[in-house]
Order: structure tokens, then sequence, then C-alpha cells
């Protein structure tokens, strides 16, 4: 069967295709009538669906996580895509490719040796072998290049963790050369552990919290695995913990934000920042990208963050074409040369 994929869907097209179910909800209609609303899934993006008749049957059929088979009709509701479905069932392994259904970050290698490069440049010799015992940890390791950043807000794809954990990195390094009163050890190594108990809080191939992760979240889980892997250092600085424990229990900023501290060191705050500004911006670029059709400049609504996002690209606006005589000059003179107005890693 030829996988159809979100991205592509038109309205009124007939769908035969297999999706992750990524949530299910049974309601009840005006007139009392049980209809089932879900989130479908693939590689390319999500899409609502609802199905009117045998709502109750079809809502036993399947759990969330599972790959199932659908056949509907693209319909649209309040200006956006819907799946009006009449019938789905779990999906033969064989029916789907794995790859199809779960969005994989293509550079995790790439990713994981700046990773690898970041902790290797960590000077102090307590946060030096501190960072070896999580990097030697081959399994702890595994669980980090496949982790997702989150469940649906950011980065959540496999790799996303790892991709996430080196943005974090680079941003908090940066603010080091800024600030030296910090200190890049301390901020290094924490920015790298700060969502660690992300490994253990979600399932990379359902995209779900597991029941580690439902019943402590990924704070309480990063400070375990960090105070296991301190235990194994004889003499390990009292002091030294503290920090690198705070910024793990700090790095949600807020208490709203259901941060059990309050960031209260700089390089604590720095992560925080940092988490906050990738984050953010990694949500809004994949708003950017995966909304953005052909003559649609604001994105669907955002209930998390109580807005719609004005989508269309600077680049392709008429102003942006205009480039000073200096930048002609210089892209006529070395034309494969790319600026990196930032810097290297250092």
């Amino acid at each position: 069967m030829d996988k159809k994929f979100i991205a592509d869907f038109k309205v009124n097209e007939q769908i035969n295709s297999v999706f992750m179910l990524r949530k299910k909800n049974l309601k009840l209609t005006k007139y009392d009538k049980p209809y089932l609303e879900m989130t479908l899934s693939d590689k390319t993006g999500k899409i609502e669906g609802r199905l009117w008749d045998d709502a109750e049957k079809y809502f036993e059929a399947s759990d969330t996580g599972d790959f199932v088979l659908v056949k509907g009709t693209v319909d649209k509701y309040r200006d956006e895509k819907q799946l009006k479905i009449d019938y789905l069932v779990k999906a033969d392994e064989r029916a789907f490719r794995y790859e199809d259904m779960v969005r994989v970050v293509e550079n995790r290698d790439k990713f994981y040796n700046d990773i690898l490069v970041y902790l290797e440049s960590i000077k102090n010799v307590w946060v030096q072998s501190l960072s070896k015992l999580f990097v030697e940890d081959t399994e702890l390791m595994s669980a980090f290049k496949d982790g997702i950043g989150g469940k649906s807000w950011h980065n959540a794809y496999i790799g996303g963790l790892m991709e996430h954990t080196f943005e974090v990195m680079y941003i908090s390094q940066k603010m080091c050369i800024l600030c030296d009163e910090a200190d890049r050890d301390i901020t290094l190594f924490g920015a790298f552990i700060h969502d660690i108990g992300k490994v253990r809080e979600l399932d990379p191939k359902k995209l779900e919290y597991t029941v580690e992760g439902g019943l402590l979240g990924h704070i309480a889980i990063g400070y375990r695995i960090l105070t296991e892997k301190i235990s194994e250092i004889k003499d390990f600085p009292y002091d030294l913990r503290l920090r690198l424990e705070h910024i793990i229990l700090s790095h949600h900023g807020e208490y709203e934000q259901q941060s059990p501290v309050l960031p209260k060191t700089l390089e604590a705050t720095i992560i925080y920042h940092a988490d906050e500004l990738v984050s953010q911006a990694n949500a809004i670029k994949e708003i950017q990208v995966g909304q953005k059709e052909e003559g649609k400049i604001w994105s669907n609504y955002v209930t998390i963050k109580n807005r719609k996002y004005f989508i269309k690209s600077a680049k392709e606006e008429a102003w942006n074409s205009a480039k000073s005589e200096n930048e002609k000059v210089k892209r006529l003179e070395n034309p494969d040369e790319e600026s990196d107005e930032i810097g290297d890693l250092f």
C-alpha cells in the first residue's frame, strides 16, 4: 500500500493509509450521540480526525501510540483540514514503514559528536570525571540519541532531545563568552544534563509518556540520574553537587512552568533562558514549516500559546532581496564562502 502523507492532503481527497494514533477521546454530540475525536500523525505532521458512527466500538479497538489503518475523507473545519473517518483498525506491521510514521533527525551523529567536543573541552577534573560516567554509559547514551525533546510542543521527534541539548549547549557557552563571571564547565555540563530525564520520561517509538515519566516527570528523573552518577565518584565536592542539582531542578525557570525551584545561580539562569529560547524558536519554526500553505500567512490557533503566529517568512518579502553594495561585492568575490556571524564552537 502506498503511503499518503498528511502534508500532501487535499480537501475532499479519499484517504486509505496508515498513521500513528496520537490522541483519542470519546465524546458526545449535543444530541448525546457518541463520537470519536482523534489526532493522527506521520513524519510530515498531524491532523485532527472525527469518527461519527460506531464510535464506542472503534474507541476500544486501538490505543494511543498504535499504528492504525484509516479510511476516510479530508474535510475542512474552521479553515483547518480535518479527517472525516469512516473506518480504522490496528495496522499490520507489514503494511507500513516505521520511518514513514515517525520523524527522525537525519544528522544525529553530527549532533552527538559536537556534544562530545563540548564535553571534552571541560577542564575541571570533577566535572570531567562526571561527564565521562555519562558518556561511557552506553545504554543511557543510546536512549539519549533516540530521545524526543517533547511530546508535542518542541523537538517532538526521534533525535529531538539530542538536537535540543546541543542547541542549549551552544547558546549557553556563547553566553559564557559574553559573561565570563559564569563558570563555563558547570554551564556546559549543566546544559548537557538539563533534560537528561527525558530519556526515561518519553517513549520515542510511541511519542508518549512512559509510566515512570507520567508519575515522576523528567526533572525528578534527571535529578535521580545525576545523583546516582555523582555517588560513583568518591569525595565529589558537595558545593559542586548542589550547583549541578540546582540546574536540573530550576531549568523550567518559573513555578508556573512546574519548576520545583527558581534559578538562583548565574549558570542556572543562563541555562533556563537558553532552554526557553531554543525550545520556543523550534516550536514556532515547526509551525511555520508545517502549516505554511499557498496563500496562508497565519498559523492555526495555538492553544498552548493563546495566539496565531504570522508564518510568512521574512525571506520571501520584497524588501529582503535588497543587498548592500558591500554584500554584493563580497558574494561575487567569494561565492562559495558562507559567513558565520556567531563564530565557531568556541
